[in-house]
């Protein structure tokens, strides 16, 4: 089978409190306001010693860079409230699926427990499976990470398999999990979604 065939530049992806779109120059500076804040951080993977500090300009601009269009991904900043919150992508496709991995980070603190990356996960699914094509997308998460897994486990996302003593975080080693849904799945998990909005 054929790769799917991406944009040049991604959609605009517009949810009910979310705007999914390509970067633009004004959110260097609110990433850099926003900062690297170890909560959010060690989430990702990467250690929490380190106070919260703000990025340094060269640090804002190469994260937003990170972020510009490639031939290979899809990649979107997220904005809430006029202004970014942080990123998603498509990723790692597999032309044998069709398939892709799926990312999504939430970097302002006072978006997190809001049901924003919920949001952001159903808008990017609903572009691979109906937009793409995909027959199923992956996504990893660390073990403890119970609010992204919850997240994930709403738009239809269902553990594939565990992998023991992936990541480092400190001095501790922690499991990740890969979780995998298909297009019937996100159908049903989006139709169960509706059907309790309405009752």
């Amino acid at each position: 089978m054929d790769a799917p065939e991406l944009p040049v530049a991604p959609p605009v992806l517009r949810g009910r409190r979310v705007v999914l779109r390509p970067p633009e120059s004004r959110d260097a500076a609110v990433a850099r306001r926003l900062g690297r804040d170890p909560a959010i951080f060690r989430c990702f993977g990467e250690p929490t010693s380190a106070p919260w500090r703000e990025l340094t300009v060269d640090e804002a601009d190469a994260f937003m860079a990170s972020l510009q269009p490639t031939s290979s991904e899809v990649r979107w900043v997220i904005e809430a409230d006029g202004a970014f919150i942080g990123s998603a992508r498509l990723h790692s496709f597999d032309p044998a699926g069709p398939a892709a991995g799926f990312a999504v980070g939430i970097l302002s603190a006072a978006h997190l427990g809001r049901g924003l990356g919920t949001e952001v996960a159903r808008l990017v699914l609903d572009y691979a499976f109906t937009t793409i094509g995909l027959r199923h997308v992956t996504v990893r998460v660390l073990a403890f990470n119970e609010r992204a897994i919850a997240s994930y486990s709403a738009c239809g996302f269902a553990l594939q398999r565990r992998e023991p003593r992936s990541v480092e975080i400190d001095g501790e080693w922690h499991d990740d999990l890969i979780m995998r849904v298909d297009a019937p799945g996100f159908r049903a998990s989006r139709a169960l979604r509706d059907a309790l909005s309405e009752s």
